[in-house]
């Protein structure tokens, strides 16, 4: 296999195995904003996970062009390179903030001087809004957009852009209701959205792959043998 093909499908692993991996490494500060080892480790991991993701991405709209005997034109081919625009868009703005923040947690003394100098940071226009708000968040949505149109253009199964989006709805849905969610609660579904990101990108099983094409009159034809010579 080619390197660049195999570091591709090895990303839609390792990129959500590194994002879960940066959750865990902030369990000893209890997600807080506090420099020191345990906020640089997690950063670390999150900055190695979105560039992963961005490979992701690539290999994605890859995936979308790569059949030449059902070339995408027109309207779909806007659609496959909007989606891909956005969440390359939504990787950089996430790499930036966690380059910010890594440089803060190395500036800074404490928690309150942390806060301060993002604070700082996030006063300068455009920074809020872009790369700590809906920009960075335009990522997931952006993915979600993909195995859409990944299925529409039939370039995966039915089965696997919904293991995609079902993957999407458990790494979201526990920080949305964080408030009202218990933490072993929170870890299960981010394992659980690991895991089918681990089923994506290594593809489904045979058995899914494996497409039956009936007969006209409905049965499902046997392969025949070799005629017998008379």
């Amino acid at each position: 296999m080619n390197p660049a093909n195999r570091l591709a499908q090895i990303s839609f692993t390792a990129g959500p195995a590194a994002l879960l991996a940066g959750w865990f490494l902030m369990r000893p500060i209890h997600g807080g904003l506090e420099p020191g080892p345990w906020w640089t480790a997690a950063h670390l991991a999150w900055l190695a996970a979105f560039a992963m993701f961005g490979l992701m991405t690539l290999a994605m709209r890859g995936l979308a062009m790569r059949d030449p005997s059902r070339p995408v034109t027109g309207g779909r081919r806007v659609a496959v390179e909007s989606v891909t625009v956005l969440a390359l868009f939504g990787v950089a703005a996430n790499l930036a903030q966690l380059a910010i923040d890594l440089y803060t947690g190395f500036a800074a003394a404490d928690g309150e001087a942390l806060r301060g100098l993002l604070d700082d940071v996030k006063g300068y226009p455009g920074v809020e809004p872009v790369v700590y708000g809906p920009g960075a968040q335009l990522f997931y949505a952006a993915v979600l957009a993909h195995a859409v149109v990944l299925a529409v253009l039939r370039r995966v199964t039915p089965v696997s852009a919904a293991v995609t989006a079902g993957a999407w709805c458990c790494w979201r849905w526990p920080r949305s209701r964080r408030a009202g969610t218990r933490p072993w609660s929170r870890w299960a579904w981010r394992c659980c959205g690991w895991a089918r990101c681990c089923w994506a990108g290594a593809g489904p099983p045979a058995w899914a792959r494996t497409r039956r094409h009936p007969a006209p009159g409905g049965r499902a034809r046997r392969p025949r043998g070799r005629p017998r010579n008379s």
